[in-house]
């Protein structure tokens, strides 16, 4: 996901872009690293002293050196879109001061094209669903977020936490779905690369969190990784044929992309910035030849995948480390010229599909 693996410390390395093969490996967020709030040293402890029973493998996400591309740069349309997947409270953590980047309202005014017009916030760390009471009025606080004019919410429980999942996190999200900001249950789903959680464990969580979205009513956001098998079983088996389901960043195989589309008729592919990556084959084939114009979304799954042309012959010293929502132009842009088309069109068909999966 983000550049240099020696960023997360001790962890693997999830997105360095020249390590992607032919199925796309690396993709997909991490969540079990989440952000510290900027300048507030008090609540470096908070794993231990606020937990309030919630285990969640939260560790600190380090702020690192990067550039960021102009709002001209990324004005290539004129077209309003949606970043119907992202995680802008690690965005702003990760931004160095000297971006003076303290709010998201600054973040869209500085960094985001005139047609970037909202966005799906995802919270799928634990630790995130009660960020009201250990970090109460920072860009954590949940609470906060939905009062941002642009903002809406999607939360769940992330694979990499199942294993933390208990009642008293059950409750807190579902706190957070009963606001009517928060407009989706996800992302949860399956991820055999790592195995964070086991895999029993990871299907278990799955179930639970699907029934818990059908009981609200809320949409789905589905994250798989080498799970092809269980993941179908488990959507086949536990959700509804007409259910909305946005499967999140989706680097699986074109054939499992063609069941999924053929067999849910509410099921949209989300495309993020690794379709511009010149390993993702999958990805590009997917796009191309299998997912027909309105059943696709945008999305950045910011602050990870960043399009690779704004690191194109770049030196390392000024390379872009930290993806935002105002660059879904550059993915649109890709994806226009793997299918042929005007880049407007492709963004139309995006915020129309949008429309239709999420109802904004």
């Amino acid at each position: 996901m983000h550049q240099d693996k020696n960023i997360w410390r001790d962890t693997p390395n999830f997105g360095n872009s020249n390590n992607y093969n032919n199925n796309d490996k690396g993709s997909h967020t991490p969540p079990s690293f989440s952000p510290s709030p900027k300048n507030n040293s008090n609540n470096r402890n908070y794993n231990n002293n606020n937990n309030n029973n919630n285990n969640s493998t939260t560790r600190w996400t380090p702020r690192y050196p990067t550039t960021l591309p102009t709002k001209e740069q990324l004005s290539i349309s004129e077209v309003p879109y949606v970043d119907s997947h992202t995680h802008l409270h690690y965005v702003l953590d990760k931004l160095p001061d000297k971006f003076n980047v303290t709010s998201y309202e600054i973040l869209k005014q500085d960094h985001f094209p005139s047609n970037f017009e909202s966005c799906i916030n995802v919270l799928c760390d634990p630790l995130s669903f009660n960020s009201n009471e250990i970090f109460p009025d920072t860009h954590l606080d949940w609470k906060k977020m939905v009062d941002v004019p642009f903002m809406y919410l999607a939360v769940g429980v992330h694979p990499h936490n199942a294993k933390d999942y208990n009642d008293y996190i059950e409750n807190n999200m579902i706190q957070i779905l009963k606001h009517p900001k928060c407009i989706a249950l996800g992302e949860i789903g399956l991820d055999y690369h790592y195995n964070i959680s086991p895999r029993d464990t990871q299907k278990d969580v799955l179930v639970k969190q699907i029934e818990k979205a059908i009981e609200l009513e809320k949409p789905l956001v589905i994250h798989t990784r080498e799970a092809e098998e269980d993941t179908w079983d488990i959507l086949t088996g536990f959700v509804p044929k007409e259910w909305k389901i946005h499967v999140h960043c989706f680097t699986d195989s074109p054939q499992f992309a063609k069941k999924l589309l053929n067999y849910f008729p509410n099921l949209y592919i989300g495309i993020t910035g690794v379709v511009t990556f010149g390993s993702a084959k999958n990805t590009q084939n997917v796009i191309r030849d299998i997912v027909p114009l309105n059943r696709f979304l945008l999305e950045t799954d910011a602050p990870y995948m960043i399009p690779a042309k704004l690191n194109r012959n770049k030196r390392s010293d000024s390379k872009v480390t930290v993806c935002h929502s105002g660059m879904i132009p550059l993915i649109a842009e890709r994806i226009a010229q793997l299918k042929g088309m005007e880049l407007d069109e492709i963004m139309n068909h995006a915020r129309e599909n949008t429309r239709n999966m999420y109802g904004i």
